[in-house]
């Protein structure tokens, strides 16, 4: 919360020590990049927002997506900036005009995705009809694709390949061992993008839109597993295509996880599980490892997505036994801790990658299924809001599950998952016939529950005796959010 800065007044376009500027207001924000620069960067809050959420910065979350919104015009191509002051304005370090200013494809497409992703967990409609909002991401999924797709043309926006910041990249991989045209965070995030158009669109009523991008995404999915992804590559995935339009594959860091992170990768397939476990094996090098630990805070989200919750684990402790360490970049952040991206992402990952939750395809649902290692036994979140509704959740391991819905102006459904196949769950002591079904290639049992304010419901694999569920030490109503 140190890195909020709303209604506060300050400097802006600072980026080195000793610096100074006149005072001006700040409007509704949080840090998103490094602490001595006076800015917030689209790659960071795109990364930062559920944990934002998380905290409650829910004006600052929509403020700060406004703000990327109006920034994308049409003499900047449609991209956003990358940085902006904290009063609003260009981040000069980062621009300098609008033909030459810092750009990198994947960011364009995550705003759009996070813009559904806030709307779930809020239920603020100014995410389906604000007018800055409605027209960027129109403008990223249309016009700014065909402005972008001038060399390879295949339909995935691309990059010169120059390597030039400045220029625009195709992948937040800034320290890459050659320079793209295309690259997996870009096409992977675009997927993503049409994806979560589609969602936007049906929200808003306007089926036929929903129906395009539905098929979009279905299409551009199939022609990364089929041909752009695969192409002269056997066992593993092309990251990427340099300036000769060649496949490029090997280890790219962004480019090589974010495509099983954006889950563009076919589950089914053989390579996505041995992909899964390269990028372990790379990480798990010294070669391999990125410098600077806020490129690590995507990794626990990837395994505990799909169930791989020990090497989720693994990696959330590692980001952890780091943050007291000097930072790459000491001189713009001091310790890894102080980077506001490893700090917001924690709590996003053990909120909703850990303990598995998540609104549901609407803000009146939330949706759980535990994902805690064996080294965890219970781990309870309290008071989190999920729309207009406050609710706190226990998980005991992987079997059993209680929520309680504190307060709120409507019911609240929840979808009570778990690992595996179970005709049978129990719900408050009762045996209840579940349902089944697959998500990310991982079949999971569940029934959908309507708990209404004030009361609670507890729902697991089996009924056997037991002590009540609860965390020691706690009581979960009391605390507000």
């Amino acid at each position: 919360m140190t890195f909020v800065v709303t209604g506060k007044e300050g400097p802006v376009d600072i980026y080195k020590k000793d610096q100074s500027s006149p005072a001006v207001n700040y409007i509704p924000s949080y840090w998103a990049g490094y602490p001595l620069r006076t800015a917030f960067y689209s790659r960071d809050f795109c990364h930062q927002v559920v944990g934002a959420h998380l905290l409650g910065l829910e004006e600052e979350n929509f403020t700060m997506m406004t703000a990327f919104a109006r920034s994308a015009t049409a003499s900047r191509k449609w991209f956003p900036l990358w940085a902006i002051n904290f009063d609003g304005s260009p981040y000069k370090l980062d621009y300098r005009n609008d033909d030459d200013f810092v750009r990198e494809i994947p960011a364009v497409f995550e705003l759009v995705e996070k813009n559904l992703e806030l709307f779930r967990w809020t239920g603020d409609r100014r995410y389906l009809t604000d007018e800055a909002i409605t027209n960027f991401c129109g403008k990223a999924v249309d016009n700014f694709i065909t402005l972008h797709d001038i060399g390879m043309i295949n339909g995935v926006a691309e990059s010169s390949g120059t390597g030039n910041i400045f220029v625009g990249t195709a992948t937040y991989n800034e320290h890459a061992d050659q320079t793209l045209i295309e690259a997996g965070d870009g096409i992977a995030s675009q997927f993503k993008a049409f994806e979560a158009y589609a969602q936007l669109a049906q929200l808003k009523g306007d089926g036929k839109t929903a129906k395009v991008y539905r098929r979009k995404a279905t299409a551009l999915k199939k022609y990364f597993n089929s041909d752009w992804g695969v192409k002269d590559n056997e066992k593993l995935y092309n990251r990427g295509y340099g300036s000769a339009q060649e496949p490029i594959d090997g280890w790219g860091k962004e480019n090589s996880w974010f495509l099983p992170l954006k889950e563009i990768t076919d589950v089914k397939s053989p390579r996505h599980k041995r992909y899964l476990q390269f990028i372990d094996e790379q990480l798990s090098s010294v070669s391999g490892v990125p410098e600077n630990i806020e490129a690590m805070t995507y990794i626990p989200e990837l395994y505990f997505k799909y169930g791989q919750n020990e090497t989720g684990w693994k990696w959330l402790n590692y980001i952890i036994s780091k943050v007291d360490q000097v930072h790459s970049a000491s001189h713009l952040t001091g310790n890894n801790g102080n980077y506001p991206e490893v700090s917001f992402v924690l709590i996003r990952n053990i909120v909703h990658d850990l303990a598995g939750i998540s609104p549901g395809s609407s803000p009146d649902t939330i949706y759980t299924c535990s994902h805690l290692p064996e080294e965890v036994t219970f781990l309870g979140v309290d008071s989190l809001k999920v729309g207009e509704s406050i609710v706190s959740i226990l998980h005991r391991g992987t079997t059993e599950s209680r929520l309680q819905h504190i307060a709120g102006n409507a019911n609240k459904t929840w979808s009570a998952s778990f690992p595996g196949k179970h005709a049978y769950l129990w719900l408050n002591g009762k045996q209840v016939k579940s349902k089944q079904r697959t998500r990310l290639g991982q079949v999971e049992s569940y029934i959908d529950i309507v708990v209404k304010v004030g009361d609670e419901a507890t729902v697991g694999i089996s009924d056997i005796d037991k002590p009540a569920l609860s965390a020691p030490d706690t009581n979960l109503t009391k605390r507000s959010h």
